[in-house]
């Protein structure tokens, strides 16, 4: 019995020992060395964990592509868009509509610039439009493609014949519309030759501007 106890006393004695000193190392692993070793109980709750399915992800359904609107053409004057002028007769509401080249100032102008340079020549008309009867200028239409602008005007009558007739005892020059005053003149109707007197009573006949200025530097004072 003795021995027994003796051979269990020096057999325990050393595993004793042993584990004493593995615990020991371990501690001083986990101490120099942390997270290198982790403990069972850690692991053990690392294996016992249970994973979570990990669902696909769902792929984005493709956004529809925003396709910018393309720019509109710039609206301007180039050299080959077509020109038109519209001369109207306020008097006779007639018109005649002419395609001319594009001046070349014009040449890069959009509507708000060429309706500013109307604007000017309105106040300020060429030579020609003044004497044509030039009351005011309007743009109908604009675009690349067809620019139209309306000139109005009050033409003044071409009259190539005339009337000489008596008022007040003087010659007044009419034109052949026997409405509209040509000239007046300071020729007295007593100081003419009686026949050319009573032909201008009954208001005289004039063909032609020639005519009409051999008469006046003949009779004129």
């Amino acid at each position: 019995m003795k021995v027994a106890k003796r051979i269990s006393i020096f057999f325990i004695i050393p595993v004793g020992m042993y584990s004493l000193g593995f615990y020991s190392h371990m501690k001083l692993q986990e101490e120099f060395y942390p997270g290198k070793y982790p403990s069972v109980q850690v692991q053990e709750q690392a294996q016992t964990q249970v994973k979570e399915p990990i669902e696909p992800e769902t792929p984005a359904e493709p956004q529809p592509q925003v396709i910018a609107a393309a720019a509109e053409e710039e609206q301007v004057i180039c050299a080959d868009t077509q020109y038109i002028i519209q001369e109207v007769d306020i008097r006779k509401n007639t018109s005649v509509e002419t395609k001319w080249k594009v001046p070349d100032m014009y040449i890069g102008m959009d509507r708000t610039s060429f309706v500013r340079e109307m604007e000017l020549y309105q106040q300020s008309p060429s030579l020609k439009d003044q004497e044509l009867g030039f009351v005011s200028v309007e743009v109908v239409s604009f675009s690349k493609a067809r620019v139209v602008v309306r000139k109005n005007y009050m033409f003044r009558e071409v009259f190539t014949s005339f009337y000489l007739v008596n008022e007040k005892n003087y010659v007044v020059v009419y034109c052949d519309d026997l409405q509209t005053v040509y000239m007046n003149t300071n020729i007295s109707l007593d100081s003419l030759p009686d026949g050319l007197k009573q032909e201008i009573i009954r208001n005289k006949y004039i063909a032609s501007e020639e005519e009409l200025y051999n008469f006046l530097e003949t009779y004129s004072s």
